[in-house]
């Protein structure tokens, strides 16, 4: 080999250019800056030659992005479109840019189908509850969980004859909800735990006097029918109305065989003036 050979050289090429942008000797450093080339694909080519001449090529495409990052909402590449279009154009994130906040470069996205088609679900849901919560049935409509909220009983307690409410519809429904967990569906109660209310003396009297006392007062200790019962009877003065109390007393009174004569919301509403005795 000659002693004049020439040495390993590196040369750099950008772009296709015949002119290098830069010779160096192995190991080269040199910085490539991209400040003045146009964000897009660029290409360095880097040709190496030993000192026998002989050259090595390699190629590495690459891509300047110094402006901001741009995000498109309503366009993708490939897409057939016709008429007018609707765009959402972000653009964020470029190198010159200082104390560049990230949250910038949330493109607002509209609300996927999925989520519209989950609220639009719970919504049917909350109208169909709402629905059967104030539409009850006849039976719910008279007790007294409704009834706080529309200021009246409903169902079928309308005076009937003589002013006297009557024994069907709001009746039954309040002897379900307030009298039934004790004294039975069917009135005959449990023994020596809840006295029976079919065939009850007092029930079945003709002055109902007392009937509208328990039912107001409540009772505790006092012998049945010859049958002790132990367990107390609440009253329920503080919770139903007049209206209400003739409409449950009027429904035992008439039903499980029951027969004797109905009660009216002014003979309620004397017993509970006179109070207990």
């Amino acid at each position: 080999m000659s002693s004049d050979a020439l040495p390993s050289r590196v040369e750099v090429y950008l772009d296709g250019n015949d002119d290098p942008i830069g010779i160096y000797q192995p190991p080269a450093r040199f910085r490539l800056d991209t400040e003045d080339l146009e964000d897009g694909p660029h290409e360095l080519r880097i040709v190496a030659t030993d000192r026998s001449g002989h050259c090595g090529v390699r190629t590495i495409p690459f891509e300047v992005r110094n402006g901001p990052g741009i995000a498109v909402d309503g366009l993708k590449r490939g897409d057939v479109v016709e008429g007018a279009l609707d765009l959402l154009v972000n653009a964020y994130g470029g190198a010159y840019e200082e104390n560049w906040e990230p949250a910038r470069a949330e493109t607002p996205a509209p609300i996927p189908t999925w989520a519209w088609v989950l609220f639009l679900g719970a919504v049917a849901w909350a109208m169909f509850y709402a629905a059967r919560t104030w539409s009850p049935s006849p039976d719910m409509a008279g007790s007294p969980t409704f009834a706080q909220w529309t200021g009246e009983i409903g169902g079928d307690i309308g005076p009937g004859p003589g002013g006297t409410p009557s024994a069907d519809g709001a009746g039954a429904a309040l002897y379900r909800t307030s009298c039934a967990s004790c004294h039975q569906t069917n009135g005959v109660g449990l023994d020596g735990v809840f006295p029976p209310l079919a065939g009850d003396p007092v029930v079945v009297a003709d002055d109902p006097t007392r009937h509208i006392e328990i039912v107001l007062y409540g009772l505790q200790g006092e012998a049945i029918a010859g049958v002790d019962y132990p367990t107390a009877m609440p009253g329920w003065a503080q919770q139903l109305s007049d209206v209400e109390v003739a409409a449950v007393v009027n429904h035992e009174r008439t039903s499980w065989g029951n027969d004797a004569p109905t009660v009216t919301p002014d003979q309620v509403a004397q017993v509970r003036r006179r109070g207990s005795r």
